[in-house]
């Protein structure tokens, strides 16, 4: 009895995993749009794995670099953060791996990325004085 519960179940797993596909299979395409061979896309992959092999490390270096040097750039700066923040960003920021997408030219692959956005004035920057009203008057 064990035997053929084991069995039917076994058989029930081969129907379902040949017939399933199949039932996928059978909606209509026509609304997608067509797919890309896929040795194009291999290729692109491939491609994208042989351009890491340099990219990446080239990047990486470029941003431990790039940490030195702007913490070097705070001492020599007497503790300016912006001087430094203006060297990091642009070192740490970017792309650090190569995508299909990128050699296909769909996205964008920045190395150097953008400097640091300036919200908020300089702490250290005057203040500019406010208009008075003094002897003005006003009518309603």
């Amino acid at each position: 009895m064990k035997k053929q519960i084991i069995n039917g179940l076994a058989m029930a797993l081969f129907v379902t995993m040949t017939f399933a596909p199949l039932y996928g299979q059978s909606t209509d395409s026509t609304d997608r749009p067509a797919e890309p061979p896929a040795a194009g896309e291999f290729g692109y992959g491939f491609g994208s794995v042989l351009a890491n092999l340099f990219y990446m490390p080239a990047k990486v270096t470029y941003a431990g670099l790039g940490l030195l040097t702007g913490g070097l750039g705070y001492v020599f700066s007497g503790g300016r953060a912006e001087v430094a923040n203006h060297i990091i960003y642009p070192s740490v920021t970017g792309n650090y791996v190569v995508t299909p997408s990128h050699l296909k030219g769909n996205e964008p692959l920045y190395f150097v990325g953008a400097p640091p956005v300036e919200n908020a004035p300089a702490a250290n920057a005057p203040m500019a004085a406010a208009p008075t009203t003094a002897g003005v008057t006003s009518t309603p």
